[in-house]
């Protein structure tokens, strides 16, 4: 396991912090037996009952995923899950492929293609330019009419939310997909207890308000997150987006304060942030939390990209920070 790692200009600041902003997915919780997997039983229920493909091998692994966090701008499992769609039907439309295990094994890989997404800028409208950049225009017309986002959007909400929770959390009842929810999987990382007295704390997340009070809700961190210290997508600008963070600043109203992320896109936030007029006004370091998928081999890519903090999880820089915070 990891030493949990501070930058020397820091140690001096975190005892005077005000604020610690979380991220929630694989900070909070590990998902990935919830959000991973319905990533990937999306992909292949998609495949097969609509695409019509035969389901002889999986087109899709939770470790495979990384790769789209990786590529940035993926920071939405929708997005993410619409993508890995994208690239199974352009596969099927190029070669006529009608079987999971073929359309696998047809270049590009899921590495290939993020590494070309990621280049192109990373995010759901660069995959879709990658995408038609294979395509003949009579192959385009075809795939267009082979993706759904909607539907693909509506199966992963039934695979997360299950018969159970999908009304409360989606306002639907399930159609297409049966049993118990994903989100029972979940696991919480964080120990409540740990939360020094003196900060205010807050989240910014892709999930909906209504996961968040859910995830919230399973780590018993209600009463420490008001609702009003909730910065998720229905705010408007999602991260990678800086103004995610400002949003943050004013509903916390801090002077420093640390966020807690696990994948490059939330230090990519910090850094957006910084650029953001005004930003001066409330310094925020960025942490990464290594307890998310992969976390550990990427270590390395996070201190290159110039990661404030370190830390193996979320419990190890809170125990820290109650330490050490004034």
């Amino acid at each position: 396991m990891s030493e949990l790692f501070i930058k020397q200009e820091l140690l001096k600041i975190l005892p005077t912090i005000d604020a610690v902003i979380f991220d929630i997915d694989g900070v909070l919780l590990d998902v990935s037996q919830s959000f991973r997997a319905a990533i990937c039983d999306t992909l292949q229920h998609y495949a097969v009952h609509h695409l019509e493909l035969k389901s002889n091998y999986p087109l899709l692994t939770p470790e495979e995923t990384e790769f789209f966090k990786f590529a940035g701008g993926f920071n939405d499992d929708w997005d993410l899950t619409n993508a890995a769609v994208m690239l199974i039907a352009a596969k099927m439309t190029k070669t006529g492929a009608r079987d999971t295990q073929s359309i696998h094994e047809i270049a590009p890989t899921w590495r290939e293609y993020t590494d070309a997404i990621k280049r192109a800028g990373g995010g759901l409208a660069r995959a879709e330019g990658v995408i038609l950049e294979m395509l003949t225009p009579h192959q385009r017309r075809d795939f267009a009419r082979a993706v759904n986002p909607k539907l693909v959007t509506q199966l992963f909400q039934e695979f997360y939310a299950g018969d159970d929770a999908c009304r409360d959390l989606y306002g639907f009842e399930p159609e297409y997909v049966h049993g118990e929810g994903y989100y029972k999987r979940e696991t919480v990382l964080i120990n409540p207890e740990l939360l020094p007295a003196k900060l205010k704390y807050g989240v910014v997340t892709g999930r909906s308000i209504a996961e968040t009070r859910l995830a919230l809700s399973q780590a018993k961190l209600l009463q420490k997150i008001p609702e009003s210290s909730w910065i998720t997508p229905a705010i408007g600008p999602k991260k990678p987006d800086g103004r995610t963070l400002l949003a943050a600043r004013e509903a916390l109203d801090f002077k420093s304060a640390l966020y807690l992320g696990d994948i490059m896109d939330d230090l990519q936030t910090v850094f957006n942030y910084r650029e953001l007029k005004g930003a001066g006004k409330a310094r925020i370091a960025g942490a990464i939390a290594l307890s998310g998928p992969s976390g550990e081999l990427h270590k390395r890519q996070f201190l290159e990209a110039g990661a404030d903090i370190v830390t193996p999880d979320v419990n190890t820089l809170l125990e820290y920070l109650k330490a050490v915070v004034k």
